[in-house]
């Protein structure tokens, strides 16, 4: 046995002592583990301190320097009705003049594989259908409520963040990205529409992209071609092309000084800040529509598109185009939430859907019917 091992006896080479990470060091004590400058570890937080609230779903911690950090702790980070809640609080917290910025940032394996589809598939089993619309609305209404926050929010992801985890950060100031983030919009896979937002924002990112073509048909015609295709950036730069991201986000390489990069972003945002206009968009309406379910029927034509995939597309076409709406009438984001609430409750009735998701909690992979 090497003799540090036989000076550590029944005792353990880690401990935590006085609120730090200690290791046993050759002179027979515990000295802390140092950490570079740079490096931010929430774990270290979360040792030394307490949450300043927490449920089952999520934590809320002071990172210190005026700046909250949200955690998602679920099973691979799914989102469910305790993470919404936890989002609430964060807000109303922030509101009172509980910190001047807030990051979003876990240290999991993933930042979130989207909605619990567990949940969803248990709750439309037993018809309630009442309390699945409900989830939807109030996971709308919370991730306007970061969007439209009086402070800056900030989302530091690494690994996937897909579906609903990919709908939080459509909906913050800025994200600093892990290097090895996949981002990405896949709620098709189980024969849904992104029901949280995701339509809308991914929308308003085309239409504001200034080197994309002018017009209502262009903005939705590249946010329907990813979304329908459940397109996945495999990195934070091809989330960038993809504009997942944007230009000015930023990525990390170092996986331990991400935290830290996502509160000095979060920091730099603060003087001056004011929540983003939200503006109504023009949308083709149902000239629009008939052009994308024409693309879709070429691709099933084609042994491209599953007859699911032309039935999912359909209402995804009717969400991005404002539904029964001329191209010359603006569109609110009202409106457009709406859609997708009456789309993603008319899909999860059928049992193609059905079937999706309890293939893809089955197996991990989508089914293709």
């Amino acid at each position: 046995m090497p003799p540090l091992l036989a000076q550590i006896g029944e005792g353990s080479f880690y401990r935590v002592q006085d609120g730090a990470l200690a290791y046993f060091g050759t002179d027979g004590g515990y000295h802390a583990v140092p950490r570079p400058a740079g490096v931010l570890l929430l774990a270290d937080i979360k040792r030394r301190a307490k949450p300043l609230a927490r449920n089952g779903s999520a934590s809320l911690w002071d990172v210190g320097d005026g700046v909250a950090c949200l955690e998602f702790h679920s099973k691979m980070n799914a989102l469910d009705p305790g993470t919404v809640e936890m989002i609430g609080k964060t807000i109303a917290l922030g509101k009172k003049g509980g910190f001047k910025a807030l990051v979003i940032h876990n240290e999991g394996e993933q930042f979130s594989v989207g909605a619990n589809i567990g949940l969803a598939l248990f709750a439309a089993n037993i018809a309630a259908w009442g309390e699945i619309e409900g989830l939807i609305e109030q996971g709308q209404k919370a991730m306007r409520s970061l969007r439209d926050a009086p402070f800056p929010v900030v989302g530091a992801p690494s690994g996937m963040a897909l579906g609903g985890g990919c709908e939080i950060l459509l909906h913050c100031d800025a994200v600093q990205a892990h290097a090895e983030s996949y981002i990405g919009l896949v709620e098709v896979g189980v024969g849904l529409i992104p029901g949280w937002g995701g339509c809308t924002a991914m929308l308003r990112r085309c239409a504001e992209n200034p080197r994309a073509p002018k017009g209502p048909m262009p903005p939705v015609a590249k946010a329907f071609e990813m979304i329908s295709t459940a397109q996945v950036a495999k990195s934070a730069f091809e989330a960038k092309e993809m504009l997942l991201l944007r230009p000015t986000d930023g990525v990390t390489f170092n996986r331990d000084r991400l935290l830290a990069d996502a509160e000095a972003r979060a920091l730099s945002l603060v003087e001056g800040y004011a929540p983003p206009e939200v503006k109504p968009l023009r949308l083709p309406g149902a000239s629009g529509r008939a052009a994308l379910a024409m693309a879709v029927q070429q691709q099933a034509a084609l042994g491209r598109a599953t007859p699911h995939d032309v039935v999912v597309c359909d209402h995804l076409a009717e969400t991005l185009t404002g539904g029964r709406k001329d191209h010359t009438e603006e569109t609110t984001e009202a409106r457009l939430h709406a859609l997708e609430r009456r789309s993603f409750m008319a899909l999860l009735r059928t049992p193609a859907t059905l079937a999706r998701v309890e293939h893809m909690l089955e197996t991990g992979r989508p089914l293709r019917n």
